[in-house]
């Protein structure tokens, strides 16, 4: 496999890990507060203010790069190529992506219940 170039090297530390999941893996993204996400994989890896960290196994970065080589297990020149050639295809697959999304329905308040009743005592 060829090597990468400083400027491939430097393009792809540029990229952080919340545009590169919202783009390629939006399924795999979880919110779990204003500012802060987790992955479905792994619930206890946290996306919060442009950094990572996986908390059940210690360890953390800033860039997407960070995150091939040590949560997904990538060789360094294998993530940067990822990342800078572009062979991360989306997730999603064509005939989901081509899919018209059914209209949403109208709310409805749901019929009151019969025995309802508010001078019922307990």
């Amino acid at each position: 496999m060829p090597g990468v170039s400083k400027e491939q090297i430097e393009r792809a530390k540029e990229i952080d890990l919340l545009s590169y999941l919202q783009q390629y893996e939006p399924q795999e993204l979880k919110r779990t507060g204003p500012h802060e996400y987790c992955t479905i994989t792994h619930d206890s890896l946290k996306i919060s203010n442009g950094k990572w960290h996986w908390f059940s196994r210690g360890i953390g970065g800033k860039t997407t790069l960070d995150y091939l080589i040590k949560v997904r297990d990538m060789d360094f020149v294998e993530a940067v190529s990822l990342l800078c050639d572009g062979w991360a295809a989306p997730a999603v697959s064509f005939q989901q992506a081509n899919k018209p999304e059914p209209p949403p329905k109208p709310f409805e308040l749901p019929k009151p219940n019969p025995l309802n009743c508010r001078s019922q005592t307990l």
